[in-house]
Parts: structure tokens; C-alpha cells; sequence
């Protein structure tokens, strides 16, 4: 599967590709992360429903909780990881770190087919102008 495909059109859309890094590169799961310049995210009222509108219009449905615990077993089986909880990938503890440095942090999960999408982002309250994204395909 050309999961370098798959990250790429989302990545695109978010308009992250400059600059973009990978953090995971394997065979069953892509991580990258850049800088988010789409200036379409600020006609939204929230980090998560620009990223929940940005997995759609990249063709997947957004996951549910049971679906996230799924995608998050697989990442531990990926990374070769055995997870006690549920979020052991940090989702939310990601998410609750950021803000307790001042930052605005969310993210989103969707699928299609066999693929698991996850897209985070965050930022300075104080620096809008750098909104780090990270964006993962796997399946």
C-alpha cells in the first residue's frame, strides 16, 4: 500500500507539505509533521472541527471511541509496544500536556477501508501564526 500517497494528499490539504518531516516511517505506518499554512482554518470555530472537516474532505469518516482504541492497539503493535490503557499512545495525554504549556491542542481520527488517519494540531496561544500539525496514516 502506498501509505506515502495517502499522507501526502492530507498533508497537502492542510497545506503542511513545505517543510514537512517524517517522525515514523515504516512499513504499516507514516508520521509526519510540519507547519499547517491554510488560512481556511480560521474560518472554523475550533482546532477539531477544522481537523474533523479536513479528514472528510479527504474522503474518510470520523472514528468513534471504540474505533480510536482500535487504531491505538495498532500503533502498539506497530511500534512493538504493550500498552496497559486504553489512550497508552497518549491521545488525550498529548493533548491535556500541550494545553498545560499555554498551547490550544486537539485532534481527530478518521478511516476508510483498512487505513486509520489521525491528525493533530497544535499552538502557541500567543503565536498563532505557527500551527504545528502532525498527521498519521496506518493501517
Amino acid at each position: 500500500m502506498m501509505l506515502n500517497v495517502k499522507i501526502g494528499k492530507v498533508v497537502r490539504s492542510l497545506d503542511a507539505f513545505k517543510g514537512s518531516k517524517p517522525v515514523v516511517n515504516k512499513e504499516e505506518m507514516i508520521a509526519v509533521r510540519s507547519i499547517c499554512r491554510d488560512l481556511e482554518f480560521n474560518d472554523y470555530k475550533s482546532i477539531k472541527e477544522y481537523l474533523e472537516a479536513k479528514i472528510k474532505q479527504n474522503g474518510y469518516e470520523l472514528m468513534n471511541e471504540g474505533d480510536k482504541i482500535g487504531m491505538v492497539n495498532r500503533i502498539n503493535e506497530i511500534m512493538g509496544e504493550e500498552g496497559l490503557f486504553p489512550d497508552e499512545m497518549g491521545f488525550d495525554a498529548l493533548k491535556a500536556s500541550f494545553e498545560n504549556i499555554g498551547c490550544k491542542c486537539d485532534y481527530a481520527l478518521g478511516k476508510k477501508d483498512d487505513l486509520m488517519l489521525g491528525i493533530s494540531m497544535w499552538y502557541n496561544e500567543e503565536d498563532e501564526q505557527h500551527k504545528f500539525v502532525e498527521v498519521m496514516v496506518l493501517y
